[in-house]
C-alpha cells in the first residue's frame, strides 16, 4: 500500500468539516461506486499459437489526490468496507485523506497504519460572563411569566464560565407544557449564537430506541453519532421523562463526565449545556418516575410556573401584534374584546397563539364572504 502523505481525523459538524476540505476531492461513496464498476470489467484472455495464455497483469490502482469521508457516508456502504477499511484503501493510490467522525472500528485501523495522523475537532462556543449578563438583561422580555427561573438559570450556568470546568451542566426544567421550558433552551442557544441540538424523546417509545442509544450496525442512526455531528454545545432532550426508565443508564456517564459511548462511537462533551424537560408539575412525581439514579445527576432542577392571568394578557398582546402584522389586518373592536377575555381560559402560550390565529382567520374569511 502507498504511503498517504496527509491523514486528518476531524470530530465535529459537517459545516466545520467542509471548511477544511480542498476544492476538489473524491468521496467514499464515489470511490466505492468507481471501484465496483472497475471490478465488473472482465478481460478476455486468449491463448497464443502455442496454446499459452499471456501472463495476467496486475490491475492498475485508481489514483486519488484527495479522498474525503463524511460521517453521513458510513450508512451508505457495505459493512465490510468499514470492518476491512485498510484492505479497501490498499486498492487505491491516495495522497490525502480527510475523515469526519469515524466509527471506532475504522479509526483504530487508521491509527495503527498511520501513527502520525492529525486530529482536529470543532471548537464550540464557550459560555462567558457576557452571555450571562445578556440573559439577565433580556430573559424576562423573551420568556414571559417566569421571573423566578432567571436567577436559578444564571446560578446553574455560572460554573461553565470557570476556565478549569470541563464537565457539562445538566439541567431539568419541569412544569406544564407550553410555558417556556423549550423556549428557554432555544434562547440560551441563541445567546451563544449556535443552532440547538434537539431530540424529542416522546418519539422514542419502542425497542428501536435501544439500538439508537447503544448502537447497532453502521447503517443505523445512533445518538452518539448525532452528538458527534452536532453544531452546538447546547443540547435539549425534550420530554426526557417520556423515555422508558430502562434506558436511563445510557446517560449516567454523559451527565456525570460528559462522556458518551456506544458500540461504534465514543465522544467527550466538554463544557456543554444539557437541558432535559419534563411535563411533571411535582418534584416527588419526577423522582418517583425517573428514579433516584438519574434524578441525582441533575445539577439543577428548575420549576416553570403556571401562567397567571396577567401574563396571559401580556403574551396575548405580544402575539396579537405579531399576527396582526403578518396578516396585515386588524380585528373589529368587538371581536378583539372577546378575544382578550378568552386569553385567561388558555393553559399555555401555544393555546393563546392558536386562539389568536384562528380568530384572525375566521374574521378575514367572513369579510371575504360578505364582499
Amino acid at each position: 500500500m502507498n504511503e498517504i502523505s496527509n491523514v486528518i481525523i476531524f470530530n465535529g459538524s459537517k459545516k466545520e468539516f467542509d471548511k477544511l476540505l480542498p476544492e476538489t476531492y473524491t468521496t467514499l461513496t464515489e470511490l466505492v461506486y468507481q471501484f465496483d464498476n472497475e471490478s465488473k470489467n472482465l478481460k478476455l484472455m486468449l491463448p497464443n499459437n502455442n496454446g499459452e495464455y499471456p501472463k495476467e497483469e496486475m490491475p492498475e490502482k485508481i489514483s486519488v489526490e484527495n479522498f474525503v469521508i463524511g460521517s453521513s457516508e458510513y450508512a451508505g456502504v457495505n459493512e465490510h468496507v468499514i470492518t476491512n477499511f485498510i484492505n479497501f484503501l490498499s486498492k487505491f493510490e491516495i495522497d490525502n485523506l480527510h475523515i469526519q467522525n469515524p466509527p471506532k472500528l475504522l479509526e483504530d485501523q487508521i491509527i495503527r497504519l498511520f501513527p502520525d495522523v492529525k486530529r482536529q475537532k470543532q471548537e464550540y462556543k464557550k459560555l462567558e460572563l457576557r452571555h450571562l449578563k445578556e440573559i439577565n438583561s433580556n430573559y424576562d422580555n423573551v420568556i414571559l411569566g417566569q421571573k423566578s427561573v432567571k436567577s436559578e438559570l444564571l446560578q446553574s450556568l455560572f460554573p461553565l464560565t470557570i476556565e478549569k470546568r470541563q464537565k457539562p451542566v445538566v439541567l431539568l426544567f419541569y412544569g406544564k407544557s407550553g410555558i417556556g421550558k423549550t423556549e428557554t433552551a432555544k434562547y440560551i442557544s441563541k445567546v451563544l449564537d449556535e443552532p440547538i441540538f434537539r431530540k424529542q424523546f416522546s418519539m422514542y417509545q419502542n425497542t428501536q430506541f435501544a439500538t439508537y442509544l447503544f448502537g447497532g450496525t453502521h447503517h443505523e442512526s445512533s445518538f452518539a453519532k448525532d452528538l458527534l455531528d452536532r453544531e452546538s454545545n447546547v443540547l435539549l432532550l425534550d420530554e426526557f421523562d417520556k423515555a422508558n426508565p430502562v434506558f436511563h443508564s445510557a446517560f449516567y456517564q454523559l451527565f456525570d463526565e460528559g462522556i458518551y459511548e456506544d458500540r461504534n462511537y465514543s465522544l467527550h462533551l466538554s463544557r456543554s449545556i444539557i437541558i432535559c424537560t419534563s411535563n411533571y408539575t411535582d418534584l416527588a412525581d419526577i423522582k418517583e418516575n425517573l428514579g433516584g439514579a438519574i434524578y441525582s445527576r441533575f445539577d439543577k432542577i428548575i420549576k416553570f410556573s403556571d401562567l397567571t392571568a396577567n401574563v396571559k394578557n401580556q403574551i396575548g398582546e405580544k402575539e396579537y401584534a405579531k399576527i396582526s402584522q403578518e396578516f396585515n389586518y386588524a380585528l373589529p373592536t368587538k371581536v378583539q374584546k372577546r378575544l382578550i377575555e378568552a386569553y385567561d381560559r388558555c393553559e399555555n402560550v401555544r393555546e393563546i397563539q392558536h386562539l389568536i390565529e384562528n380568530t384572525f382567520s375566521f374574521s378575514i374569511i367572513n369579510d371575504m364572504i360578505q364582499e
